[in-house]
């Protein structure tokens, strides 16, 4: 079902994030209170965020899973091919975050707090465009009644719902080295709206065709 190489390098990534989690909680005098800028930092947040990463990960595995139950035999190796893709792409992303929190925690690092929140939206960005690249190329499950799109309308919306995290993922990154700080909410949440008003539009226009598709073959069938 997933990809053998993919599914070994989740289960390091998740055993690593993991690990890291138990042992940086293990050396914090007090679980509820871990340093964000190394043992001497004033500033705080509960040790149970070191466990967001291997849970996120967990959550990530959901999506080939529930494809998986979805789809029928034929498009399984569609599907094993790029969920693993998926899996490899988010398990690095992952690993590489929860070695910045551990660091950042114990004082190897020490970013500002503008370094942070810049490269929080390139992470985001990254993730975005990850998303956007493969979302497309998943296989689609098979129409189950009259109210769902088929297939080949369900690809064309898994397409143009792909350009558009592709797009938002480069406004994040680009956003967050060049926009201040203080214009954010106001760029990306513009942004994100307009993505999903866009999607909204391509879903019912797609459902528009279809209907006057149908429409045209009645008409074609009673002549």
């Amino acid at each position: 079902m997933i990809d053998r190489k993919a599914l070994w390098i989740f289960v390091a990534a998740f055993l690593a994030t993991t690990g890291a989690a138990i042992w940086q909680l293990s050396l914090l005098p007090d679980w509820r209170q871990m340093p964000l800028g190394g043992p001497g930092s004033h500033n705080s947040v509960s040790g149970l965020v070191l466990f967001a990463t291997p849970v996120s990960l967990l959550l990530f595995m959901l999506s080939p899973f529930i494809q998986w139950l979805a789809l029928p035999m034929e498009s399984l190796p569609s599907l094993r091919r790029w969920s693993g893709k998926w899996i490899v792409s988010t398990s690095v992303v992952m690993a590489v975050l929860q070695v910045f929190i551990v660091a950042r925690s114990m004082g190897v690092v020490s970013p500002s707090g503008l370094g942070i929140a810049r490269g929080g939206s390139v992470m985001i960005g990254i993730m975005f465009m990850i998303m956007g690249n493969i979302a497309p190329k998943m296989p689609v499950p098979p129409r189950r009644n009259s109210f769902e799109i088929d297939s080949w309308d369900a690809s064309r919306m898994l397409r143009f719902g792909g350009k558009l995290l592709v797009g938002l993922g480069l406004a994040f990154v680009l956003g967050g080295i060049l926009l201040p700080p203080e214009v954010w909410a106001r760029v990306f949440g513009s942004l994100m709206l307009a993505a999903l008003a866009a999607g909204i539009w391509y879903g019912i226009k797609l459902r528009r065709e279809r209907s006057m598709h149908g429409a045209r073959s009645i008409t074609t069938s009673d002549n």
